[in-house]
């Protein structure tokens, strides 16, 4: 699996890079390219494994843009070849007829070259023949998007995709459900929770000795302290029973104090893109183990 992170600041990229000497994988909206392109696409292009390159659908989806589908072909058709997966311009959730126009649109425009923009699926009614109907033109990586204007792709639909397409590449559009990302293994998923957590005050952890996921919170003033028993990972850095281990972590990986971690969000996103690549790992070894039982 490929779990590209989505950032709005390649600059981000590099400073995970000099601290870790680890490449990402990094997913970018056709939206936050300005200022970006060069940089992405040439300047830092050696920090980065893979590179993705996202329409924006849902800057538009959610009245935060607008997208030409004229600009957007004429821009892929110049640095498309840049990218390690260029994804369609579906700007609209609720009709599926409108994307696959756009998805031709593309395509026509695109015949010299030897990639096609990634489909992706939001048929709420019928998601499975739209799949078929992509497969059928000759699509074997294929992104699953949410199912019309609100509902995400559940177990159902996955399970179902998992079985009657089971030598088709999938993209997971924002999923970080870490049940789902081992369950059903896709090919490539991205998400930008990181930074949504980093801005509220937390960290994720993978602790080595509990073999588990944690969620620090940094600075104790947003999240609840969990009740004894309960299945979420959220606890305060001050209550962690390995807050040892955990400092270590942070000196050894980053040269991190735990001041470090607060009133900044900046480091605390460098140790949750941290974690992403350990989930990667973990996913992946998993996959590869079913493989030889």
């Amino acid at each position: 699996m490929i779990l590209y992170q989505a950032i709005d600041n390649v600059d981000v990229v590099k400073h995970f890079y000099d601290m870790t000497k680890i490449k990402l994988n990094v997913l970018i909206s056709y939206v936050f390219l300005k200022g970006n392109a060069i940089k992405l696409t040439r300047t830092y292009r050696h920090m980065m494994e893979n590179t993705c390159l996202d329409s924006g659908a849902y800057s538009v989806f959610t009245n935060k843009a607008k997208i030409s589908i004229t600009e957007y072909l004429s821009y892929i058709k110049r640095y498309g070849d840049l990218f390690t997966t260029v994804f369609t311009l579906d700007d609209r959730f609720d009709d599926p007829d409108h994307n696959l126009r756009n998805q031709n649109f593309l395509e026509d425009g695109l015949k010299d070259k030897s990639w096609k923009p990634v489909p992706c699926i939001h048929d709420a009614g019928d998601p499975l023949g739209e799949i078929k109907m992509y497969i059928d033109q000759g699509h074997d990586y294929i992104a699953l998007g949410s199912l019309g204007v609100r509902k995400k792709i559940d177990a159902k639909v996955l399970d179902a995709t998992k079985e009657q397409f089971p030598n088709v590449k999938f993209h997971l559009f924002g999923s970080l459900n870490r049940e789902t990302l081992f369950k059903y293994k896709p090919y490539s998923a991205d998400a930008s929770s990181w930074a949504q957590e980093a801005g509220q005050g937390s960290v994720y952890y993978w602790d080595t000795i509990d073999q588990k996921e944690y969620s620090i919170d940094i600075e104790s003033r947003i999240k609840p302290q969990p009740k004894p028993g309960s299945k979420q990972k959220t606890v305060f850095y001050k209550n962690f029973h390995h807050k040892k281990q955990f400092d270590e972590f942070l000196m050894n990986t980053f040269h991190y104090a735990y001041n470090d971690l607060l009133n900044v969000a900046l480091p605390r996103q460098m140790v949750n893109l941290y974690f992403l690549t350990q989930l990667q790992d973990l996913v992946n070894a998993t996959a590869e183990n079913k493989s030889k039982s």
